[in-house]
């Protein structure tokens, strides 16, 4: 009699846990479209009854002990909106409400009227600014400023200059030098920029910004001076100095250092086409912008070039300064780094996104809204920058998909409804019994 009760309270326990698990199956499907969701699964576990005597001992059915999360990782589905964020790998983004901090592999971000970089219920993206203290901190893309780094301070061009180029000889350099007054020099120029063209061995131009960010274009010419030896001078449209006559427009002025004794870098180099320790690799120059701006004090730096027997080419050319522009659009890097790409063609980095992990992401507690929240079972809270250590990189333009197997939930729906339907059978075919006792009554 007592084995008969007890498997009804058996079939209980199982269209119970059944139930709860079809439950958990449900909610999987229904979030198979929910960037970044991560499929449950419920973990069943016998259920025995105490005071039973050993080797008679009966199960009461099932329950289930927990329904943990799986943490694999989803499709990364490309999107080309540079703010759709995906981890690949392990981490989740932080998100804050007031003190409050909020966990996510949900990366559809926009930016709010403030622009702060915020998730779709409007908790903004933690990380850290460029120009912040170091701490965690909701990410602004309005507070980069473009008042800063505006002038251009420093320049360095690296290449090669061709072996066999022929030597020029220095009659024709000291020439041309006389014929182009220093910027700053009321004295008329003769030479142009044709003439310095046909005497140089090869030239380049790069682009610099004065303190007021209006961009002026700065000329090289390198002169081959000597065997294992070139001598670059740098120019100027003589109308964008000081002091030059009207009718010097479109002529150029040679850029000296701040007393004009010295306007050339001499490359001396070995016979193997590496730079010799006699050589001058950098001049700076003071030029006198003619627009109202700060004259401008600019290192040039020629220490990377080499001469080998192959045509002058210009490798890299680096400097500070960006002129000035506002934000047209930003990009963010595999490593979360955020930069503002400027009207002016240049970039600026904003800051960078932050990362989190925990020794057990499974003891996160789910609160609805693509949202997890630390709990004691989840550990502290691990904070890091994406694409280092042990954390993921950033995928922009991409979001990361749920990792729900459709196909894997309906074998599962299926076993458990199976499951559901033995434990009611159960229950009815006790039933039955139960009649058939009566009956005897």
């Amino acid at each position: 009699m007592s084995s008969i009760i007890n498997g009804l309270f058996a079939g209980r326990s199982g269209i119970t846990s059944h139930g709860l698990a079809i439950s958990v199956i449900g909610d999987n499907l229904s979030n198979a479209n929910t960037v970044g969701f991560k499929a449950a699964r419920a973990e069943f576990e016998d259920l025995v009854a105490s005071g039973q005597a050993t080797g008679r001992i009966i199960g009461s059915g099932s329950q289930v002990a927990r329904v943990s999360r799986l943490f694999s990782q989803g499709t990364l589905e490309s999107t080309g909106r540079q703010l759709d964020l995906a981890i690949a790998g392990n981490g989740f983004f932080i998100l804050s409400k007031g003190s409050q901090r909020f966990y996510t592999r949900a990366g559809n971000f926009r930016l709010d009227n403030e622009g702060f970089i915020v998730s779709q219920n409007g908790l903004k993206v933690l990380g850290y600014s460029a120009n912040g203290s170091g701490i965690l901190e909701p990410i602004n893309i309005n507070s980069f400023n473009s008042n800063t780094d505006i002038y251009t301070t420093s320049v360095r061009v690296s290449g090669n200059l061709n072996a066999n180029e022929p030597i020029i000889p220095a009659a024709t350099l000291a020439a041309l030098n006389a014929g182009t007054p220093i910027a700053g020099s009321s004295t008329p120029g003769t030479t142009t920029y044709a003439q310095l063209a046909n005497a140089a061995a090869y030239s380049t131009v790069f682009e610099v910004f004065d303190s007021l960010g209006q961009s002026h274009t700065i000329t090289a010419f390198f002169f081959r001076t000597g065997v294992n030896q070139y001598t670059v001078q740098f120019y100027v449209n003589a109308e964008e100095v000081t002091g030059s006559p009207p009718g010097d427009a479109g002529l150029p002025r040679r850029l000296a250092n701040s007393g004009g004794t010295d306007w050339n870098i001499v490359l001396d180099f070995t016979g193997s086409g590496q730079l010799s320790s006699s050589s001058e690799t950098s001049l700076t120059v003071q030029i006198p912008w003619s627009n109202g701006s700060n004259p401008s004090t600019i290192e040039l730096n020629f220490q990377d070039f080499t001469q080998f027997a192959s045509p002058s080419n210009i490798g890299s050319i680096f400097q500070n300064g960006k002129g000035v522009g506002v934000i047209g659009s930003i990009s963010i890097s595999s490593d979360g780094q955020i930069y503002a790409l400027l009207t002016n063609g240049q970039s600026a980095r904003i800051g960078t996104i932050a990362l989190a992990n925990f020794s057990n992401p499974e003891g996160l507690a789910r609160v609805g809204n693509n949202l997890l929240i630390q709990t004691p079972e989840s550990g502290e809270p691990i904070f890091g920058l994406p694409a280092r250590g042990t954390f993921g990189s950033i995928e922009s333009g991409r979001l990361e998909l749920s990792n729900v197997d459709m196909a894997d939930q309906f074998v599962k729906l299926i076993i458990f409804q199976k499951g559901y339907q033995a434990s009611s059978k159960m229950i009815s075919s006790i039933n039955q019994l139960l009649s058939e006792l009566m009956q005897l009554i």
